[in-house]
């Protein structure tokens, strides 16, 4: 177990990253937090042990930080984006992972990042992993950042309710 003033630093660091990692994707809230409290409530429905959920949680914060290097014309442009633009923006999560893969963290959460957008049928970024290639971690993170997606309003659709979430 982790001494709780470490922990609290440690988080502290993370927000601030990933709060920043939001700013630089232009976003008026912290949707790092929803996410984060998404994934909590489906791995406590799912019971992940407690420790488990605070590196899904730590992981939930920062799985866009890879957003950092990418080009703010790419993340700021208001149409749809092309098939190169949409390519660099695949990258975020190898990008995120390269930024955590060397901080010694109690959980996996280079991994969990690096696998947030990868897809049980293989449809997913980057590698295409298919069911259990991928981390219970990052498909609870993944299905919480596409709730958390569907659910907000972007540029070029409104909101969908949680009912209509739930049924896509």
């Amino acid at each position: 177990p982790m001494d709780e003033n470490l922990q609290l630093n440690l988080f502290q660091t993370i927000k601030t990253l990933a709060v920043n990692a939001g700013f630089k994707d232009n976003r008026s809230f912290n949707p790092q937090k929803n996410i984060s409290q998404i994934a909590r409530t489906i791995a406590q429905i799912m019971d992940i042990k407690n420790d488990e959920i605070q590196g899904i949680r730590l992981a939930a914060t920062l799985l866009d930080v890879g957003m950092l290097n990418i080009p703010l014309d790419i993340l700021h442009k208001p149409s749809k984006l092309t098939e190169q633009e949409y390519n660099i923006i695949k990258q975020h999560p190898v990008q995120g992972y390269q930024l955590l893969r060397e901080i010694e963290f109690p959980w996996p959460v280079a991994r969990m990042v690096l696998q947030h957008q990868e897809r049980c049928d293989g449809t997913g970024y980057p590698a295409g992993f298919v069911k259990d290639d991928i981390m219970i971690e990052a498909r609870i993170i993944g299905v919480a950042d596409v709730i958390n997606s569907m659910t907000s309003d972007r540029p070029w659709r409104r909101a969908l309710s949680v009912d209509e979430t739930m049924a896509e």
